[in-house]
This record gives structure tokens, C-alpha cells and sequence, in this order.
């Protein structure tokens, strides 16, 4: 992901990639993806990835990763 494109086009790309590995039959668990697309941010949302990732308790999911962002 870029500095400077919206977050809706970036997560829009990631969901498309995500959608092509599912009909490649690649199968990811949803807190692998939801990591992936953390680990994917531009630097500029460090500190929102550092309160998703260390702040929780419980496993993260792509969902609530999503609807944080938006």
C-alpha cells in the first residue's frame, strides 16, 4: 500500500487479492489476513497498527481491522 491513495482503494486492492487467492483455492485463516493487511499499511498508520496488533487480548479479525480503518 501507498502514501497518499485512499484507504478505500487500498482496501479494495487487498480485498481483490484476497478474492484471486480464494479462487486459486489458497486458503488463509481470517487473522492471517487481517495481520497481512496490517502489516501491508504505509508507515503513516504505525501507530494504528501498533494499537491493533498490542492492545488486544484476543485473536484480531479481518472485520474488525476493516471497520477500524473506515
Amino acid at each position: 500500500m501507498t502514501e497518499g491513495k485512499s484507504i478505500e482503494d487500498q482496501m479494495d486492492e487487498f480485498n481483490k487479492i484476497i478474492d484471486d487467492l480464494e479462487n486459486v483455492d489458497v486458503k488463509m485463516e481470517d487473522e492471517d489476513q487481517a495481520i497481512i493487511l496490517l502489516s501491508a499499511l504505509p508507515k503513516s498508520y504505525e501507530h494504528f497498527v501498533d494499537a491493533m496488533l498490542y492492545g488486544r487480548e484476543q485473536s484480531l479479525t479481518l472485520e474488525e481491522v476493516q471497520a477500524a480503518l473506515n
